[in-house]
C-alpha cells in the first residue's frame, strides 16, 4: 500500500484516524503501532516478523547498554545493538549484489535464488542504529516502553521511505501530547501538497523518463529532457512523500524533521547535500563521517577520503550496485574538490555560474543513479555526447505531450519559485487563506487523476 492509492486515502486513513480520535490519549501510540504493523503487513506479512524483531532487538540491546557500568559493557552492548539490524541490511540488501558480482568475476552461475528486499529496510535499520548510539553516547535515555519504542521505530508515516526519524526528535511527543485542532489541519494541509506533488508532477513525469532511458540511440537533446525529467521527478516524488509522512505524523501530534530546503536552487554541492534529504545527510555526518574522524584539526587529504568513504557508504546505502557505489563516490570527489578549492583561498566564481555548476555535477549524477546497468549509462553518455545526433528524436516526441511539457515546466517553475518571490523582500508570502483553499482544490484534482493511472511507487521504496 502506499500513499498515493486509494486503498490508503479512502480506506487505511479514515479508519486509523477513527480509531484513534476513540482510544483514550494513554492507549493512543498502541493504536499507530498495530495500524503500522498492518500497513507494513499489507505488502508483505511474511516480512512483518523481521521488522518486529529489529525493533524488539534494538529495545532490548538499548536497555543493556543504559544500565551497563563501564564503559567496555557499554560499547559491547551497543554494538550487539546495531549488529542484527545491520546483519538485516547487509543480507537482505546486499546478498544478491554480491552473488552477481562473484558470478561475473569467475564467469560461472550459481545456484541462488534472488534474496526479496523488504520495502523501507534502510529507513528501519537506520532508525535502530541512530538509537542505539545515541544511547550509547548519553545523548537520549533508553526508552523503558516497548510500545513507546516500536511506535518510534515502526510508524507508518516514515516506515518505509523515511524521513530518517531519530529517536531523541519524537521522544518527548511519544511520551505525552494533546491534540491541536491547528497542527491537526497543518497536517492536513501538509499531506494534501506532498500527495499533489507526487501525482501531478512527479508520476506525470514518469513515463517520459522510463521511456527515455529505453531509447536505442537517444540524442543530446533527448539525454538532456530525460535527465533533467528525472531530476524533477525524483525531487517531487521524495518531497511529496516527505510532506506526507510529516503531515500524518502531525495529525497524531509527531514531528517529523524537514527533509528538504530547496535543494535545486544551491550554489555548490556542499550546500546541495545541506538541503537534500537532511535527515540522511545529516544522519551520514553524525553516525559515519564523524566516527571517521571527520574534518575538525585533520589534514586535507584525511578530510577528502573521509568524504569520498562516507558518500561511497551512503551511495551504496541507495541502491545494492555498483552503480550507486560511483554515483556516491562521484559526489564525494565533488565534495573533496569544493573543499580543495576552499583551503587553496581561490575565487569562489559569480553565483549564476556557481549554481549552473552545482546542477551540472548533480544531473550528471543523476543519470548514473536512474541507469540500471553500465550498458544503460553507457547509451546514455553516447547520447549526450552528440554520437546520435542532437536534435529530439521522433521515439521521445511521441513520449514528450503536452500534459508531460506542463508538469515539466511546472516542475521547473516550482524550483525557482522561492527564489522568484525573494527577489522583492517587500512582497507578501502567500497568505493562509490561499494555502488553505489551494490545498484541498490541488489534492481533489490529484485523487481525479490518479483514478486514470496505475498506482505510482514512491522512487525511495527501493533503498
Amino acid at each position: 500500500m502506499v500513499f498515493a492509492s486509494d486503498s490508503f486515502l479512502f480506506l487505511f486513513l479514515p479508519v486509523f484516524l477513527l480509531a484513534y480520535a476513540l482510544t483514550p490519549g494513554a492507549a493512543r501510540n498502541l493504536v499507530i503501532l498495530a495500524f503500522s504493523w498492518l500497513f507494513y503487513a499489507w505488502w508483505r506479512a511474511d516480512f512483518l516478523p523481521l521488522i518486529v524483531s529489529i525493533a524488539i532487538w534494538s529495545w532490548v540491546t538499548g536497555l543493556w547498554i543504559a544500565k551497563a557500568q563501564d564503559e567496555g559493557r557499554r560499547r559491547m552492548a551497543m554494538l550487539a545493538g546495531i549488529s542484527w539490524p545491520l546483519a538485516s541490511l547487509l543480507w537482505f540488501k546486499y546478498a544478491n549484489m554480491m552473488v552477481a558480482t562473484g558470478q561475473a568475476v569467475t564467469a560461472s552461475v550459481w545456484g541462488w535464488e534472488d534474496v526479496l528486499l523488504p520495502i523501507g529496510l534502510s529507513f528501519f535499520v537506520f532508525g535502530a542504529i541512530s538509537y542505539s548510539m545515541d544511547v550509547y553516547r548519553r545523548t537520549v535515555p533508553a526508552e523503558p516502553s516497548f510500545v513507546n519504542y516500536a511506535t518510534y521505530q515502526s510508524m507508518f508515516g516514515h516506515l518505509v521511505a523515511g524521513p530518517v526519524v531519530r529517536y531523541k526528535w519524537v521522544a518527548r511527543r511519544l511520551k505525552e501530547r494533546t491534540f491541536q485542532r491547528a497542527e491537526f489541519m497543518f497536517g492536513v494541509e501538509r499531506f494534501m501538497f506532498g500527495f499533489a506533488q507526487k501525482v501531478l508532477i512527479a508520476d506525470t513525469l514518469a513515463p517520459l523518463v522510463d521511456a527515455g532511458y529505453s531509447l536505442a540511440a537517444p540524442t543530446t537533446l533527448d539525454v538532456a529532457l530525460v535527465v533533467t525529467a528525472f531530476g524533477l521527478q525524483l525531487f517531487f516524488d521524495f518531497v511529496g512523500y516527505s510532506a506526507m509522512a510529516i503531515g500524518l505524523g502531525l495529525m497524531v501530534g509527531l514531528k517529523f524533521p524537514e527533509n528538504f530546503d530547496n535543494p535545486y536552487l544551491a550554489t555548490s554541492v556542499t550546500e546541495f547535500w545541506r538541503r537534500w534529504h537532511i535527515s540522511l545527510s545529516s544522519w551520514l555526518r553524525d553516525y559515519l563521517f564523524i566516527p571517521l574522524g571527520g574534518s575538525r584539526g585533520k589534514k586535507l587529504p584525511a578530510i577528502c577520503l573521509n568524504l569520498l568513504i562516507t558518500m561511497g557508504l551512503g551511495g551504496l546505502w541507495h541502491g545494492a550496485s555498483w552503480t550507486f557505489l560511483v554515483w556516491g563516490l562521484w559526489h564525494g570527489c565533488v565534495l573533496s574538490w569544493e573543499r580543495i578549492w576552499k583551503s587553496l583561498a581561490l575565487p569562489a566564481p559569480p553565483r549564476a555560474i556557481a549554481h549552473m555548476l552545482m546542477l551540472l555535477c548533480v544531473l550528471l549524477g543523476w543519470m548514473l543513479f536512474r541507469a540500471a546497468s553500465w550498458d544503460e549509462m553507457g547509451v546514455m553518455m553516447q547520447g549526450l555526447s552528440g554520437a546520435n545526433g542532437f536534435g529530439l528524436s521522433p521515439a521521445l516526441a511521441v513520449v514528450f505531450r503536452p500534459i508531460i511539457v506542463l508538469a515539466y515546466l511546472l516542475g521547473i517553475g516550482l524550483v525557482y519559485l522561492p527564489l522568484l518571490l525573494r527577489i522583492d523582500p517587500a512582497a507578501p508570502e502567500p497568505g493562509h487563506m490561499l494555502r488553505a483553499w489551494s490545498a484541498p482544490l490541488l489534492f481533489l484534482f490529484a485523487v481525479f487523476v490518479l483514478q486514470g493511472r496505475t498506482v505510482v511507487p514512491f522512487l525511495y521504496f527501493q533503498f
